[in-house]
Formats: structure tokens, sequence, C-alpha cells
């Protein structure tokens, strides 16, 4: 037969020496304010380059055109070039009918 060993009953000394030695554990685990001062410094230094970021965006978003003051930006580009008045595409689209009509040509259905 197996020699069965009695267990001693735990003492409130016993107690106390395995309560301390958890917390002698935990505590190496633990991290202290020496650990956590360079990580507030950075947390500081990322607050501070977020706002700075934002401050950007914001400056470059007010300083963006929207799409109507680009349009109407290009259509006075237009209105002032030579080349790209509507009058003339006018004037030219009513010679292409006088001459089509001179050679003997059809006029077709054109998109406006």
């Amino acid at each position: 037969m197996a020699k069965e060993t009695k267990k001693k009953p735990m003492t409130l000394e016993d107690f106390a020496a395995a309560v301390h030695e958890d917390y002698l554990t935990i505590r190496k685990d633990m991290v202290t304010k020496a650990d956590l001062w360079p990580m507030q410094r950075d947390i500081k230094t990322l607050d501070t380059n977020v706002r700075e970021l934002r401050e950007d965006v914001k400056i470059i978003t007010d300083s963006m055109v929207s799409k109507a003051d680009l349009s109407e930006t290009i259509r006075r580009e237009l209105d002032a070039s030579p080349y790209a008045k509507e009058s003339d595409v006018k004037d030219l689209h009513a010679r292409m009918l006088r001459v089509e009509e001179a050679v003997g040509i059809k006029p077709k259905r054109r998109a406006a």
C-alpha cells in the first residue's frame, strides 16, 4: 500500500507568507512612474502633431476652390480666349451649313 502523506494545515503565518510572495511577484510586473513618463511624453508630442496636422488640413481646405468656382474660372478663361468663343462656333456652324447647301450635301442632324 502506498503511504499517504498528511498535509499540514495552513497557519496564519503560512497564509501571510504566500500573500507576500504573490505581492512581490505581481510588483515585479507592475509599471512604474518612470516607465510611464516616456509614454506620456509621446502622447503629448502626438497630440501636438495632430493639432498641427489639423491646422494644416484646414488651411489647405480653405485655400482649395470648389467645383463651382473652378467651373466659373474656366468659363471666364474660355470667354477670354479668341479660339473658344461660342459665337464663333455658331458662326462656323452656320457657314458649314451654307457650304453644304452650296455643294449639295443634305445637312445631317447634329448634337447641339
